[in-house]
């Protein structure tokens, strides 16, 4: 019965170190900027400018406030002189 135990609580331990090696996005944002726009461009995606921005290019951009506030998804990004430039992006939230 103890052996049975034991295997649970190591069978446990190695799922947990396991999930915990899974890469994922990051909790942050790689951009942010204070505002923006978004152009549909067909199929859920879009065109996202931000102006007013922090950060580096990834693949994951907030913009906080105008009609286009909300976390994105980017295939690819630009950030230059506090200005984005994102496409092929799909809002997350």
């Amino acid at each position: 019965m103890r052996s049975a135990s034991l295997a649970a609580v190591l069978g446990a331990a190695a799922l947990a170190v396991a999930l915990g090696a899974v890469p994922g996005h990051a909790a942050a944002a790689d951009a942010v900027c204070f505002s923006g726009g978004r152009t549909p461009t067909g199929g859920g995606y879009y065109e996202v400018s931000g102006y007013g921005c922090d950060g580096h290019s990834g693949t994951s951009v907030t913009i906080r406030f105008g009609e286009a506030a909300g976390t994105y998804d980017c295939g690819w990004t630009f950030l230059w002189n506090s200005q984005l430039g994102a496409d092929n992006c799909t809002l997350t939230s």
